[in-house]
């Protein structure tokens, strides 16, 4: 099928359908926030060891090592914990003399929140374009748009999808960094991980 008319569509029509998703955002805020914090229950349960980071000489590797420290304190804010506290995970950096970057809990659910504002901002754009014409778009078809339309670039870097890149952003849209860990435990279900 020829989709020219609705990569023309879209091109020309950024700034709109950024617009619309933006609204889907706000229309999907609370199904957002009770899926981070049962991500972030899902973190906690059992009580994760808490990690410090210490560098130690090594002439070859900048990195440090992470260093049991007990266990992560449920007095913390959700801001803190994603911010601060080391999940225990790394990843290479394939950067001379820093083998290892040490992985945060916001790195971790970045990964999520990133699938999830791609999911929000892709069912957006091919509704909004359906709704424009009137008809419905094969999945065949709306791939093609998507990859002519350079993956939906533009209207990602201008819609709140953007700020889901980053956990902290999502965290911050729906309006819950401040809150306690210890209110969103679920009481008698927690327990300590062992070291």
């Amino acid at each position: 099928m020829d989709n020219s008319k609705y990569v023309g569509y879209v091109n020309s029509h950024v700034d709109e359908i950024a617009e619309y998703v933006n609204e889907c955002f706000e229309q999907s805020k609370e199904f957002i926030k009770a899926k981070l914090i049962r991500q972030i229950r899902d973190e906690l349960s059992p009580i994760p060891v808490r990690y410090e980071l210490k560098y130690v000489y090594d002439p070859y590797d900048h990195s440090g090592i992470l260093v049991e420290d007990g266990y992560i304190s449920l007095d913390q804010t959700i801001g803190e914990f994603l911010e601060n506290e080391y999940s225990g995970n790394k990843e290479a950096t394939y950067e001379s003399g820093r083998g290892w970057n040490y992985l945060t809990y916001n790195d971790e659910i970045s990964y999520d929140t990133l699938d999830m504002a791609s999911d929000i901002m892709f069912s957006a754009i091919r509704r909004h374009i359906e709704n424009h014409f009137d008809k419905n778009i094969s999945d065949d078809d709306f791939t093609d748009i998507h990859d002519s339309c350079r993956d939906f670039d533009e209207i990602y870097e201008n819609c709140k999808a953007f700020d889901f890149f980053n956990g902290m952003g999502a965290v911050e849209f729906v309006g819950i960094e401040n809150m306690l860990l210890k209110d969103i435990v679920r009481k008698g279900k927690v327990s300590y991980g062992t070291t």
